[in-house]
């Protein structure tokens, strides 16, 4: 079926949604090729050729190591398409993790290389839409390959979102929450969710469904600066998420330089507080509850948890008259089923007028965000933030609290 003198055909090497996969050559460079041959009529519903070629022709464009690079396509007869492409000596990631071989260790190489792929495609004004496991290819030299890219989002349809509206695509476990919208846009910010959930799949092993906890919860000893870049990759609301992949790919790298390396005339505990502190935190979201209580564990702080204001205003009280105070209260602006941080603040002041409090919110424009002073609050803490980003204000607080003192 393929153009006689052009190319060979050797065996079958892949069958799934998007069609059936071959390994060839390309008989006038005899070099290796994997030739991808798709059905005409299974996407119909979409515009079908007119995208296959518009998007074929842009990833042919696409020139980079960790990209799978796309060298032809065309017709085969009435009933067939096909792309040439180049041909990947390896496996990809959905099998070396179902062969129990991806480790930490394994995927912190290979997360930089992803966003490497990711942050040149963006840049090309192409989205994947969706990125998992199998569309990830690992050559026999570590060389991370993305393939399916550009393709996907039109022509997958096994076990795939889509809609005739905005053409929608993507595998639903890694498909961003805008991808179910059939009337929203999706942009590059979906592939930075997708790869937020394939990051925390290949440092954990699981899917981060419903209530999940950070990946150093799952992986003792993995530096829990990673699950501050998870956590904001797979923000609900787009808005919150990293902005770019160039963002993500900073953080990564960031988190990979040992923290002592980071400050090297530094003490170890550069953001520990001359002397620990007490904090009373106010967050109804359990995920992120427990990342704020470890990160201040860790700096040295005695952390009580409380998912509703009745309950913070209460232990506050006790603790007034236990002799005992709080040195500091984060409060959660927004508690959906409980006393939200902004009337929890009230009832505070009326118990300890000088108390030391920051809230944090991810609604940036709210008036308690924008001028948290005239509420009572020391401080705003805009969500999502780095671990650092929340250490170094509550140390900031706690110090104007004891020059207050003083």
């Amino acid at each position: 079926m393929m153009p006689f003198g052009r190319y060979s055909v050797q065996a079958q090497v892949g069958l799934g949604g998007m069609g059936t996969v071959y390994r060839g050559t390309q008989l006038s460079l005899g070099r290796p090729v994997a030739i991808k041959v798709l059905r005409v009529s299974d996407g119909y519903d979409f515009a079908f050729e007119d995208r296959f070629r518009r998007e074929a022709r842009a990833m042919a464009a696409l020139n980079h190591p960790n990209i799978v690079a796309i060298y032809d396509y065309g017709h085969l007869g009435s009933e067939f398409l096909y792309f040439v492409m180049e041909f990947v000596d390896g496996t990809d990631l959905d099998e070396i993790m179902r062969l129990g071989r991806m480790t930490p260790e394994l995927a912190l190489q290979l997360l930089p290389q992803i966003c490497a792929g990711l942050e040149y495609a963006h840049s090309k004004g192409i989205v994947h839409r969706d990125i998992k496991p199998a569309n990830i290819m690992l050559t026999r030299q570590g060389e991370v390959k993305i393939a399916d890219f550009g393709l996907a989002k039109d022509v997958a349809r096994t076990a795939s979102l889509a809609t005739e509206t905005h053409m929608v695509m993507g595998t639903p476990e890694y498909a961003a929450p805008e991808q179910f919208n059939a009337h929203r846009e999706v942009d590059h910010r979906a592939d930075i969710y997708a790869f937020g959930v394939l990051m925390y799949q290949m440092l954990t092993g699981a899917l981060p469904r419903g209530t999940w906890q950070p990946p150093s919860a799952l992986r003792p000893g993995l530096d829990p600066r990673f699950d501050a870049v998870v956590i904001r990759a797979l923000m609900p609301d787009r808005q919150h998420r990293f902005q770019s992949i160039t963002d993500m790919r900073r953080a990564i790298e960031a988190a990979l330089v040992p923290a002592v390396a980071q400050t090297p005339s530094a003490p170890l505990q550069t953001f520990a507080p001359p002397k620990a502190g007490r904090i009373l935190l106010l967050e109804d979201d359990l995920m992120v509850r427990d990342l704020m209580r470890r990160a201040l564990e860790k700096a040295a702080f005695e952390v009580v948890e409380t998912g509703d204001g009745k309950d913070t205003v209460r232990l506050y009280h006790e603790a007034v008259q236990q002799g005992r105070p709080y040195d500091i209260a984060i409060l959660d602006l927004t508690i959906p089923d409980g006393m939200c941080g902004r009337e929890t603040m009230m009832h505070l002041r009326r118990i300890d007028p000088q108390i030391l409090a920051i809230v944090s919110s991810g609604y940036r424009d709210d008036p308690v965000m924008k001028d948290c002073a005239a509420y009572g609050f020391a401080a705003a803490l805009p969500k999502p933030y780095q671990v650092e980003s929340l250490l170094q204000m509550v140390n900031g607080v706690l110090a104007v609290g004891r020059r207050r003192a003083a």
